[in-house]
Order: C-alpha cells, then sequence, then structure tokens
C-alpha cells in the first residue's frame, strides 16, 4: 500500500495507471480489481490512510503544545516535510476538481477539518492574548488554510524548498 501511496502522491490520480499500480505493487490486476474494485477505490484507501496518519499527526502536535503560534508553525511544518510524502490531499485540490466527486468530497472534508482546526487554534491564541484581534478567528482560520495550500503549491517545486520556512514565518508574522 505504501508503494500505491507513493505512486498516486507522485504522478497524481489520473496520471497513474492500473498498470503502473501492477507495476509498484507487484500484483496481478485481477488480485487488484477483487480487492479494491476500481483504481478509484485503491485511492480512496491510500487517501483515508494517510489522512488518518496526518489527523494522528496534527494530534501529537497539538497535545504537547500550549503556544497556539507554535502549534500553527509545528503544523504548517509538517505540512511541507518532505519525509511525510503520504499526506495525499494537496496534491488533487486542483487535478480531480470535479472530475470525481467522491474525491472532491474528501477534498472538501478534509479543508472542512483543517478550518475547523485553526479556528479553534486561532481562538485559544486571541483568548491567550498571542495572536492579534484584528479579524476573527474564522477569518484567520481560511488565511491559514490558504497558506497551507500554497505552501504544498510551492513544496513541488524544488527550487522553492528554501523559501518555505521564510513563507511561514511570514504567515505567522501576520497572525501574531
Amino acid at each position: 500500500m505504501n508503494k500505491v501511496t507513493a505512486l498516486f502522491y507522485s504522478k497524481g490520480y489520473c496520471a497513474t495507471s492500473m498498470q503502473d499500480i501492477v507495476e509498484v505493487s507487484n500484483l496481478n490486476k485481477s488480485s487488484i480489481y477483487n480487492t479494491f474494485g476500481s483504481k478509484l477505490e485503491l485511492f480512496i484507501e491510500c487517501f483515508d490512510s494517510c489522512e488518518t496518519k496526518y489527523r494522528r499527526d496534527i494530534q501529537k502536535i497539538i497535545m504537547v503544545s500550549t503556544n497556539p503560534l507554535k502549534t500553527i508553525r509545528e503544523i504548517l511544518e509538517l505540512s511541507i516535510n518532505e519525509s511525510v510524502n503520504g499526506y495525499l490531499i494537496p496534491n488533487y485540490i486542483s487535478e480531480i476538481k470535479n472530475k470525481e466527486p467522491l474525491i472532491s468530497r474528501l477534498v472538501n472534508n478534509q479543508q472542512v477539518y483543517l478550518v475547523d482546526l485553526f479556528e479553534d487554534i486561532v481562538k485559544r491564541g486571541q483568548n491567550l492574548g498571542s495572536i492579534n484581534n484584528s479579524k476573527s478567528s474564522k477569518q484567520y482560520a481560511n488565511y491559514l488554510l490558504t497558506s497551507y495550500q500554497g505552501l504544498q503549491i510551492m513544496k513541488s517545486f524544488p527550487e522553492n524548498e528554501y523559501k518555505l520556512q521564510n513563507v511561514i514565518y511570514d504567515v505567522i508574522s501576520v497572525i501574531e
């Protein structure tokens, strides 16, 4: 499953063929179809596994952090960490829009999760005085989601790698 997830991550859902999946998984097509039913169902299985891991990693960050700004920074850093190639969501926001309704719903659900998560963290920070109150927690949450997605796009261009930490610093400076 990890090899198939890495394949979806690198090639994208649309460009990944069943033959590609057969080659990386060392299974035959009939085994894949019997187990998963379709490429879409296999992708959803990979997606769900990644989403579960990502949410668990975010919860670990939240559990140990007492500083909301630090929590936000660590979540943004987690999203650009190269060792975390299993996080599939950002790769599919533009690729599958209106092509696969089920995947679009999964992406939308993840965006709602992130906005809610960021809004809760921002509210906590505003109550503690570490995040400014010039905008509502919802406005900052939407800003953070957009920044998160922008970081994901920048991450895909190796020449931007050195800029990513600077962007995170700038994002944090806007809300402090």
